[in-house]
């Protein structure tokens, strides 16, 4: 395995390095490509994995504090992807064994066969991962202020007065889920706009450039998952509650109730809230992590994290074709 989940600080540039090296590994189903840079001009990282001709779109890492899930996507890129390259080997190393069983068949069995389905997945979809879309928050919130590199950002950033590893804003202390232009969007302070962030731009970018059927916004904590948008017709919200539904069982998190889809002390803004307004199609932001879970998050999430979302992806890759119809 190239992802592991034993850095004590699992870096930016280790990411980086990590995502390449699997693109060039699995250079048959996976592509490395860049879709914009911060505001500290770090290169925001997209993994475009699988052969179909549909699309749907996952993204980590909007807040910088919420460190587990860029790692944790990685490894499920790379499950995926190794799944699918080993799955005829697997599927011919099984017929052979039929003949001569083992107790361990019935597991290599099953393993056999929820190969079969991401071979099948990764056959339909291309899926677009963008496992990190803050990486200047990210490293601020591992390594402190002085990461950033901008001596007017970083002045700015100390400014603000917050403990480093709770940072969940991006180089210029905004907060990219509170940046997209939803309806609920409301300006916070004087000169506050849209879409101001180079991020922002970079998702949007990445939502119009595909006609995709659906998105995941991965987030921590609570173990949640946000589906209910009050903006959009209650034909919407029924067809995306029966996603959630499912969803729900193979993580075991929880709905989050419709009255609670945004704090009343809050903003509107979120990926989630643009994506399903402008395009029609289910979003919903998976919660990861437990609601009780300190900053900066104990790196033995990870493995926990990986274990609850991994088939998330597979999942909902299955209900969202039903989109179609």
């Amino acid at each position: 395995m190239i992802i592991g989940f034993d850095d004590p600080i699992y870096s930016y540039d280790k990411l980086i390095e990590d995502a390449q090296a699997l693109s060039k590994q699995y250079r048959k189903i996976l592509e490395y490509v860049t879709i914009g840079k911060s505001h500290d001009n770090r290169d925001i990282a997209l993994l475009k994995l699988g052969k179909g001709k549909k699309h749907m779109i996952c993204c980590g890492g909007v807040h910088g504090r919420e460190t587990i899930n860029p790692v944790v996507l990685l490894r499920i890129i790379e499950f995926y992807a190794q799944s699918y390259t080993c799955y005829r080997q697997q599927k011919s190393s099984l017929m052979s064994k039929l003949y001569n069983p083992t107790k361990n068949l019935i597991s290599e069995y099953e393993r056999m066969l929820y190969a079969a389905c991401i071979h099948e997945l990764l056959q339909t979809y291309t899926i677009l991962f963008v496992p990190l879309l803050n990486p200047d928050g990210y490293m601020i919130s591992l390594e402190g202020f002085d990461c950033i590199r901008n001596e007017e950002l970083r002045a700015k950033c100390k400014s603000m007065r917050l403990p480093h590893h709770e940072w969940k804003f991006n180089a210029r202390g905004m907060d990219i889920n509170r940046n997209f232009p939803s309806r609920l969007w409301r300006q916070k302070f004087e000169g506050d706009y849209p879409a101001s962030e180079n991020e922002t731009k970079a998702l949007i970018s990445l939502f119009k450039e595909y006609k995709s059927l659906g998105f995941l916004d991965f987030h921590s904590r609570g173990k949640q998952i946000y589906y209910y948008r009050s903006q959009m017709p209650e034909s919407y919200n029924k067809r995306v509650l029966h996603i959630a539904k499912r969803l729900k069982k193979v993580t075991n998190y929880q709905l989050v109730a419709p009255q609670e889809e945004i704090d009343p002390s809050d903003s509107g803004g979120n990926t989630v809230h643009y994506y399903s307004e402008y395009f029609g199609k289910p979003a919903l932001t998976i919660e990861t992590v437990d609601e009780e879970a300190a900053f900066p998050l104990d790196i033995s999430y990870r493995a926990i994290t990986y274990e609850e979302i991994m088939p998330v992806i597979f999942e909902f890759g299955a209900l969202i074709i039903q989109w179609l119809y």
